[in-house]
């Protein structure tokens, strides 16, 4: 049987699909990554722990499978700096690292603040982004960015480690800050500013178009002989493609390690406020504005492990399905690794408020659920001022608990799809690789069926919109507070 194979290049796993000519999951692979933070609010990993992962999966293919083309997904913004002979020069720096504060601000500085910096690349200068991580190094470890010679993101490297060739595609090009979305191009302004040298930047292409081929000894080990690789494109815009959100108005969340709203443009702009993320989608010609938070799942799976176990949810959701929305009072901020959206504060961090004899887990649980949803309701909120959005799908993780989809749909007054297959950006790389065949981008988009549509019930609408504001008031009261904590454990 002839198949698409797509990876997804996750924080804590890699996934890989293996999808047929008519878009059915014919067999997946995961293996799982280790996420180091060497410090508080650090975030790195092994490259070469991806490179592992990629020939265990290539090697675990069953035989009766003949691989067409494959195609990339991966985690936005992470750097992974490379010398001369393109080898790692230091482990990658994540996405969720926010070690680059100083730096990210006295760059806003110097392009001529922030107003000016949105207006050039369509996103303030964040943390997270790879630009603050490419300065970090310069002041930080210069020995290591004096061997630097180029950068590659995630799932670019993997593509490197495939075919010899460098890339990266417009989707996560505009995710690095250093990129000119309204010409498509690295932005030499910025450049030549902060003084980087444009030759550490890799070339640009579309996701759908080929980076390479599979190089002769990992074709021959692997019988890839004569596969194309598509360029892929960022986990974000890839997912959004895997369920169907092309077209203005489409939105999503994501509940995965960190969770997401974005909602399809094609006519719009950056945010002014710099609040939310404009990028460039995998599908041409379209945007997207993007609220992140950078603990969502996590947050659930941190409360789970340290109480000694794992989230299951079947075991979970008829003990949560009973209680009450924002049960005896208990709040969460989910501000594990600082925030992102709206807040842009690296300081902030998680709270449990409310907490009585009352509280038991169940209760604690609940509380972490609906605390993430409200924080991505902050992201709903503001995206709704800038897109109407006619259709939201929900994937990811969170998504399998009914309880939690409850709460999300009843938060957002927005009723909420899932889709038929659920696989991340994976699924959306193997959509890459049909269309870097040639194939049409109507016939592949026919690959999504909805599965169900959960509506929001009227009880708990109406309790989150009284508790959604106390949500917010104890994120403002503790503010000041989470400064200076941060600059007393610093």
């Amino acid at each position: 049987m002839e198949v698409y194979l797509g990876f997804d290049l996750g924080t804590t796993n890699l996934k890989a699909l293996v999808v047929d000519t008519a878009g059915q999951v014919r067999h997946t692979l995961v293996r799982p990554l280790t996420l180091k933070t060497p410090r508080v609010t650090w975030a790195e990993q092994d490259p070469s722990e991806w490179l592992a992962a990629t020939e265990s999966i290539l090697a675990a293919v069953p035989k009766k499978y003949r691989v067409r083309r494959i195609g990339l997904s991966g985690q936005m913004h992470s750097l992974v700096p490379l010398d001369s002979a393109g080898r790692v020069v230091r482990p990658a720096i994540l996405w969720n690292d926010q070690r680059t504060t100083a730096q990210c601000q006295s760059a806003t500085r110097l392009l001529g603040g922030e107003a000016e910096v949105i207006r050039q690349v369509g996103n303030p200068l964040l943390e997270g982004f790879t630009l603050g991580k490419l300065l970090w190094l310069r002041e930080k470890e210069l020995a290591a960015f004096k061997m630097m010679k180029s950068f590659l993101l995630p799932k670019d490297y993997l593509a490197y480690w495939l075919t010899g060739e460098k890339g990266i595609d417009y989707s996560d090009a505009a995710g690095t800050a250093a990129f000119d979305i309204g010409r498509g191009s690295w932005n030499g302004t910025v450049l030549e500013k902060l003084d980087l040298d444009p030759g550490l930047f890799p070339p640009i292409q579309a996701a759908h178009e080929t980076r390479g081929r599979v190089r002769p000894d990992l074709a021959e080990r692997y019988g890839l002989k004569g596969v194309e690789v598509t360029a892929g494109g960022a986990d974000n815009a890839a997912t959004a493609l895997g369920v169907g959100a092309l077209n203005p108005g489409d939105a999503l969340v994501s509940i995965g390690t960190s969770g997401t709203v974005l909602a399809v443009t094609k006519t719009g702009k950056p945010d002014p406020g710099g609040r939310l993320h404009f990028f460039n989608h995998v599908v041409p010609g379209a945007f997207y504005h993007m609220g992140v938070m950078l603990a969502a799942g996590s947050a659930l799976r941190f409360f789970t492990e340290k109480m000694g176990s794992k989230v299951d949810w079947a075991a979970l959701d008829p003990t949560l399905e009973e209680m009450p929305a924002v049960a005896d009072g208990l709040i969460f901020l989910p501000y594990l690794n600082g925030e992102r959206t709206p807040h842009r504060d690296p300081a902030a961090r998680g709270v449990l408020a409310g907490l009585s004899p009352r509280s038991g887990w169940p209760q604690i649980l609940r509380a972490v659920m609906e605390g993430v949803s409200f924080g991505l309701r902050d992201s709903f909120e503001l995206i709704k001022k800038r897109v109407e959005v006619k259709r939201l799908f929900l994937v990811g993780g969170g998504s399998k608990s009914l309880v939690w989809r409850r709460i999300l749909a009843s938060n957002f007054h927005q009723a909420v799809t899932l889709p038929e297959v659920d696989e991340g950006g994976a699924y959306g790389a193997a959509m890459l690789a049909a269309l870097g065949e040639g194939r049409d981008l109507s016939e592949i988009a026919a690959w999504v069926r909805p599965k169900f549509t959960v509506e929001p019930e009227p009880v708990l609408t109406e309790a989150y919109d009284l508790w959604y504001p106390e949500f917010r008031g104890l994120y403002k009261d503790l503010r000041n507070r989470f400064q200076r904590l941060a600059e007393l454990a610093s």
